[in-house]
């Protein structure tokens, strides 16, 4: 018997889901020998306020003993928070304002603990601030920019003027753009637009690489936005990266579903706007896309902390807020939102969806329960901080799956039993009821129509001309971002070492090459060394970084276009997949595809009919799986072609964007209400 899927079980029969995180911590812990004195402490924290949540008991000895307890561990810091807020009513706000003055008072604070007092006073409507408060911590926090930003959050909230000069004295500091962009925000909610000296931040903040932005922002602040059509308006958000960005950092296949799959719902006669909601940092792109007519992307410029493993955990109400503000200042009611992703951003607005009593979307995976356990079905031994960060993210996806007015699972009913196994709540009718079985899409027209694709860039043509020897033999490719979990370095030690690089070429595409992330970096040099260590393989494997999505796939119908004895392959080596944007756009090309057997691929992939499923755990499982399939098998190449086909023929009958986008326009029509629209 699976141990994870036993205790979930065990938990959700006794209708106590609220205290799941403490009862899988109890469990787990009374197996493990690996904790030591810190994590026990903490996790007797999380105990006190899991405790204190089901007393619904908040007095003075509480709140002192909530707050010392700030600073300690980011995920305990966010249940303090939640915990006070969740119990904070009329009769306990004399007492949380007393206890979070005596703190700032004493000023004894370190900037984690301010950093969530702070958080707490917005929340909760509490103006506890002199202005000698207000202005120490300007000056003692000058260079912490989490605390800046809290604090010009906090000014704009309580309307706290007379700090003007400091907050131009912010815009010459070497801020990122983000913070500086929120002094300039915080200016024009506390004075006026017409106050703010124009000439100081053109000779201050704006350069060549932001210009752009801060042309679309300062006229946006100006003037506003005016989206003004019949029908509903959808917001959905996209916390990782950017629709331009594709196959960099950790941006994937999920900018361009939303990219196709948001320009296709606007179509729709139903639908006013399709508003896509992303966080920039880097503030190289305008403020504001439009892709179709009723397609808009907007890059909020709201700062996060990059160096923080979990970079949302801390800054969830304060994303929230950030998103309210815009929405109000560019009059936006969005009538549904649609979350996909089980972290604090993603509950950040979900809360505030609610708050604005709209109707709320979430698709729901099972990620990171399969990762929770072992092959035998075991409890994984994790370390005490991925520990907390999944059980944090479990947490989550059980109170989604709670406040939301509409679930989307991907796939078909086979991924709908396996959710259930994941999420008992299935059993319960009300949330079974909830649950639509959508697959996801791409654009099959633009595909199966020379015509309509895209003309190759010149730095695509360049590129194949320059590496033309390549591709005088069958290739396997494999388009992604450069992760772990995308399994590039395995499918490289797989390929090296087995019969596949005899017969074929390996290209991997993707990665952020001028500026990676450390991941990034790390996969990247493995590739550097691997092939400096077997130079017999210099100019078979070739790593190239991220493409725009029309130039990958011109890449894929050039490539597939020579003819030879052996077939042209798609490997995506993932250790799972939701579903994969990526092998979809292969099969429909014609490659002959080969997909993991952990997540929502074989819900489409049927094993030796359009595709081969392999276990993709680790370099030894890939070899030896398409080993299997593509010489042991000994099938001949008219059989191959009939998989391609029957690939081609799947992606063709079921996963066009036009189909899938109807599937949504339709589930988002009922949730709000419409049930007799008909598509």
């Amino acid at each position: 018997m699976n141990e994870f899927i036993q205790f979930r079980n065990q938990v959700y029969d006794t209708e106590r889901n609220d205290i799941y995180p403490l009862q899988f911590l109890d469990a787990y812990i009374h197996k493990s020998e690996t904790m030591n004195s810190d994590e026990r402490r903490w996790k007797g924290q999380i105990r006190t306020i899991k405790q204190l949540e089901q007393e619904k008991k908040l007095g003075e000895k509480e709140i002192d003993e909530l707050l010392s307890f700030l600073g300690e561990h980011p995920s305990i810091d966010r249940l303090i928070v939640d915990a006070v807020l969740k119990l904070f009513n009329d009769e306990t706000k004399g007492i949380v304002e007393n206890k979070t003055k005596e703190l700032l008072v004493k000023q004894q604070y370190d900037s984690q603990q301010l950093y969530h007092v702070l958080d707490i006073c917005i929340e909760c409507g509490l103006d506890v601030l002199s202005d000698d408060d207000i202005f120490f911590m300007l000056q003692k926090y000058k260079r912490d920019a989490e605390i800046m930003s809290v604090l010009l959050d906090y000014m704009g909230r309580f309307n706290r003027q007379g700090f003007k000069e400091h907050l131009y004295e912010l815009l010459t500091f070497d801020y990122p753009d983000s913070i500086k962009i929120q002094a300039i925000n915080a200016m024009r909610n506390l004075y006026s637009m017409e106050a703010v000296d124009q000439s100081f931040v053109k000779k201050n903040v704006i350069n060549e690489n932001n210009n752009v932005f801060f042309e679309g922002f300062m006229d946006f602040l100006h003037n506003g936005f005016k989206f003004e059509n019949p029908g509903t308006s959808i917001l959905q958000s996209m916390f990782y990266g950017d629709f331009e960005d594709s196959g960099k950092g950790n941006n994937g296949g999920l900018a361009v579903l939303l990219k196709g799959l948001g320009e296709e719902i606007a179509k729709d006669n139903s639908v006013s706007y399709v508003f896509t909601l992303t966080i920039t940092q880097d503030l190289t792109k305008p403020f504001i896309s439009f892709y179709g007519a009723k397609h808009v992307l907007i890059r909020l410029p709201i700062y996060l902390d990059q160096a923080v493993r979990d970079k949302f955990i801390k800054r969830e109400l304060f994303i929230k807020r950030q998103i309210a503000h815009f929405l109000k200042l560019a009059n936006l009611k969005p009538d549904v939102f649609h979350i996909r992703f089980l972290d604090n951003a993603s509950k950040a607005v979900a809360h505030l969806c609610k708050e604005l009593n709209r109707k709320l979307v979430f698709t729901l995976t099972p990620d990171p329960h399969r990762n929770m356990f072992d092959g035998a079905g075991q409890l994984k031994e994790l370390d005490f901080n991925e520990l907390i960060e999944k059980l944090n993210k479990i947490k989550i996806g059980d109170e989604l799956i709670d406040i939301s007015d509409g679930i989307v699972g991907i796939g078909n009913a086979e991924v709908k039993t396996e959710l259930a196994v994941y999420f008992p709540q299935f059993k319960n009718e009300h949330v079974n009821g909830k649950i639509n079985m959508i697959g996801e899409g791409i654009q099959i027209e633009q595909l199966m129509n020379a015509e309509d694709l895209a003309i190759p860039s010149n730095r695509l043509m360049e590129w194949v001309e320059t590496n033309n020897d390549f591709f005088e033999k069958p290739v396997i490719l494999n388009v992604g971002r450069l992760s772990v979990l995308k399994g590039q370095v395995e499918l490289l030690k797989a390929w090296s070492n087995s019969r596949l690089s005899e017969t074929h070429n390996l290209l991997l595409i993707g990665g952020d090459l001028e500026r990676p992330n450390q991941e990034e970096e790390a996969v990247i040099d493995f590739f550097k060394d691997h092939v400096h260590r077997h130079p017999e393989f210099k100019g078979r494997f070739l790593h190239q970084g991220a493409m725009s999505n029309a130039d990958i796939r011109m890449l894929e119908k050039t490539i597939i276009q020579q003819d030879f004895d052996d077939p042209h392959i798609y490997i995506c080596s993932s250790v799972k997949e939701e579903f994969g944007i990526a092998i979809l756009e292969a099969m429909s090309i014609g490659f002959l595809t080969l997909g993991p057997l952990k997540g929502g691929v074989k819900s489409y992939m049927r094993n030796g009919e359009n595709g081969f499923l392999i276990d993709t755990s680790n370099w030894e499982t890939i070899a030896k799986d398409a080993e299997k399939y593509l010489y042991d098998s000994k099938i001949d190449k008219d059989e191959v072609k009939k998989i391609q086909a029957a690939g081609q023929k799947t992606i063709d009958e079921h996963f066009s964007i036009k189909k899938i986008s109807a599937e949504f326009v339709s589930m988002y029509l009922s949730v709000k209400g419409e049930e007799d629209h008909e598509i």
